[in-house]
């Protein structure tokens, strides 16, 4: 187990780093496309690249913002029942979750295998572009087993 959070904790370290990378590079060529499109010849590249580094990021931040429990949540129903009851409903959504993100992996490491064409200005496959949706189901997967477990030895 102690292994499992290490690994989710990695994977966090990782996934925000790569995240400001990304939006780093967002930033980057978005001004490279302005200035260019004003003085020069517009990329023809640049728009596609910074839309697929959103689509990244935004994947990737939602495995970060589940690991920290930023998700926007409605209480009211939960702040009214028992501690003990509390706990269980933590453990049952965590659970609940990982199995969904599973199930999302799988179908979407199919969706991708399915992929052929190439993106229209980057010489890249379109499957490694969608891949961002298994990858961070598995992380998010791997998130919500490590947050299973707790919930369970916290009762």
């Amino acid at each position: 187990m102690k292994a499992l959070v290490k690994l989710s904790e990695a994977i966090d370290k990782i996934c925000e780093f790569s995240i400001a990378i990304m939006l780093g590079l967002m930033v980057i060529f978005t001004m490279a496309q302005v200035i260019c499109r004003t003085w020069f010849t517009s990329l023809s590249w640049s728009e596609e690249a910074t839309r697929f580094l959103l689509i990244w990021s935004t994947f990737f931040g939602a495995s970060c913002v589940y690991k920290h429990n930023g998700n926007i949540a409605i209480t009211i129903v939960q702040d009214l029942l028992p501690e003990t009851v509390k706990k269980n409903l933590r453990a049952l959504v965590h659970g609940i979750c990982f199995i969904l993100f599973c199930v999302l992996c799988y179908y979407g490491f199919l969706y991708c295998s399915r992929q052929v064409r190439t993106a229209s200005a980057i010489p890249v496959k379109m499957k490694y572009i969608y891949m961002c949706l298994p990858l961070s189901m598995i992380i998010m997967a791997i998130h919500a087993a490590v947050m299973f477990v707790e919930e369970i030895k916290r009762r």
